[in-house]
């Protein structure tokens, strides 16, 4: 017994001491931790990205030499053109009027020695940023849709620039260096001699229309198409496809939701409807800003999976439309979706249309020559239209009418000529020219 209690102080020290020791040992630890390599979502590309000079393209130019006017819609002439004006140092760019009448717009081109070019939106000064080199740092928070070049003093290197907005009914001007001012005399303004003669159709108190004097020879094209698998823009546009629900509501219609937005398809239009209702907003957004979001959200999944081009912005809305575009001509069609939409909303897109479906290839037996009357002629069976005014419309334009086969799953493009009214395409055919309607967006 006597040993008793000097056994429990030597048992009572030994788990002090146990204690202590365990207590030094959680407290020093370091655990042997293994490095995690950071992983990224795979990218997804539908087609390949694209550059923002391949979105802007002008659809038509007119030059004035020797007080005639000769013109080209080439697409390989707009292409070489849009080429040249890379690196031209703009060197000043000043308000010259921003109360401009027809009038003075239809004289400003009229002059000699002076080429413009046509753009179908209003284009925000910034989206030039990667063709030209502008010298002021801060562009004006305006747009324009003509630009006019005058190389009136070409000999001693000096080129004038004039920008004019339809929309805002501005005009603005700018001195510009031209690195190499006789390759662009010999790249283009020497090949313009040999460009189609053009006529001014003159309108009281409205812009003139600039069309090809002679008939048009244009190709009718058929083609194969491949239609997008709505898989990837499903794993594109949800940011957990894995949770996204298929519903088949028709025939023609499916719906893909993953409880905070939606996805529809028509399988008959061939289109894509994407909404995200959280995001919508009433907040305008700048024209260059608004440019660049839809651009780089497009791009950032390969949404360009043709030759789209950037059309119209509404500004109301924070929207942008892109047209299909084929051999340098507009597409539109009644029976499938020809043009992409964005609407941006808080921070991110609101609204996506589009279509789904992309050009495989031609068909080279179905090819076709087709002749089209001139532009003049057209203007003037316009003057006795009784559905469409000359003084109403906005332009007319060659153009492709888009049909399709959906048994062959073939599309027929037939070139025939437009005109834009209140920013709606109508086709001329001879029951419209003759007072029978028929219009299409």
């Amino acid at each position: 017994m006597k040993y008793i209690e000097p056994v429990k102080s030597v048992v009572l020290f030994l788990l002090v001491m146990l204690s202590v020791v365990l207590t030094f040992l959680i407290w020093t630890y370091t655990p042997d931790y293994k490095y995690i390599e950071k992983t990224t979502g795979e990218e997804i590309l539908i087609k390949p990205q694209k550059d923002m000079e391949d979105i802007i393209r002008p659809y038509k130019a007119i030059f004035r030499s020797d007080e005639e006017f000769t013109g080209t819609v080439s697409n390989a002439a707009m292409k070489d053109m849009m080429k040249t004006f890379k690196g031209w140092n703009i060197l000043d760019l000043v308000p010259v009027n921003n109360n401009l009448s027809p009038n003075y717009v239809n004289q400003i081109i009229s002059a000699d020695n002076r080429m413009t070019i046509f753009f179908t939106g209003e284009i925000p000064f910034s989206a030039f940023n990667t063709i030209f080199q502008f010298t002021d740092k801060e562009l004006p928070e305006t747009t324009f849709n003509r630009m006019i070049i005058d190389w009136s003093n070409y000999n001693s290197k000096d080129l004038m620039l004039y920008y004019i907005s339809s929309n805002n009914q501005s005009l603005f001007r700018s001195h510009v260096s031209v690195p190499n001012v006789n390759q662009f005399i010999k790249e283009v303004i020497e090949p313009a001699k040999k460009y189609e003669a053009f006529k001014e159709v003159e309108r009281e108190g409205q812009t003139s229309l600039y069309v090809a004097s002679n008939k048009m020879e244009s190709v009718k094209f058929t083609y194969y198409i491949e239609e997008i698998t709505p898989e990837l823009f499903k794993n594109v546009l949800f940011p957990e496809p894995n949770i996204v629900q298929r519903n088949v509501e028709s025939a023609s219609s499916e719906k893909y939701t993953d409880g905070m937005s939606l996805m529809t398809l028509d399988t008959n239009l061939k289109s894509l409807n994407y909404v995200y209702p959280a995001a919508e907003s009433s907040i305008r957004i700048e024209p260059s800003k608004l440019l660049k979001d839809s651009f780089e959200f497009i791009n950032e999944h390969g949404g360009f999976t043709a030759d789209f081009r950037y059309a119209s912005t509404s500004i109301n809305k924070n929207q942008m439309d892109y047209q299909l575009y084929l051999q340098g001509l507009p597409v539109y069609s009644n029976h499938v979706i020809t043009r992409m939409t964005t609407i941006w909303g808080d921070s991110r897109i609101f609204h996506y249309k589009r279509p789904y479906f992309s050009l495989d290839m031609d068909i080279e037996a179905e090819k076709e020559i087709k002749e089209l009357p001139s532009g003049t002629e057209i203007a003037e069976r316009l003057k006795n239209a009784n559905n469409i005014a000359l003084s109403d419309i906005e332009e007319l334009v060659l153009g492709y009418y888009l049909t399709q086969n959906q048994e062959l799953n073939i599309f027929t493009f037939e070139p025939c000529w437009f005109v834009i009214r209140n920013g709606t395409w109508i086709k001329l055919t001879p029951e419209v020219l003759g007072g029978v309607k028929n219009g299409l967006e």
